[in-house]
């Protein structure tokens, strides 16, 4: 059934071009969704542009290896929108359901935020 409610979720493009990079670990896609000027907040840490994000991304997938798909989006104020997401992979207390806050900027990813 989660396959299904995946498939019913009606991602912008470059949301759902996000989690197809990540589930394919294609880091230059991956980094493709960002604006240059984009931010990425996880794990307390800070990521400001292409370049550390391209860092922070390389040095997870050499970390893990996992899948992240989201099960429940929910638009937010102006062009933000909020993720449910289930990650599940190589890394203590998998599966975890972590929520992913995507604000977009002319088509691309302009800040993300990553928390439990």
């Amino acid at each position: 059934m989660p396959q299904e409610e995946q498939m019913a979720l009606d991602l912008p493009d470059v949301i759902d071009r996000y989690f197809r990079a990540i589930n394919d670990r294609d880091l230059d896609a991956f980094v493709a969704c960002f604006a240059d000027t984009a931010s990425v907040a996880d794990e307390d840490r800070l990521y400001d542009g292409r370049a550390s994000i391209r860092s922070w991304r390389q040095k997870t997938m050499d970390a893990y290896s996992y899948t992240a798909e989201p099960v429940r989006l929910t638009p937010q104020a102006g062009d933000s929108y909020l993720a449910l997401t289930r990650v599940s992979g190589d890394f203590p207390g998998s599966p975890i359901e972590l929520r992913y806050r995507f604000t977009l900027r002319d088509g691309l990813i302009g800040a993300l935020d990553i928390r439990p």
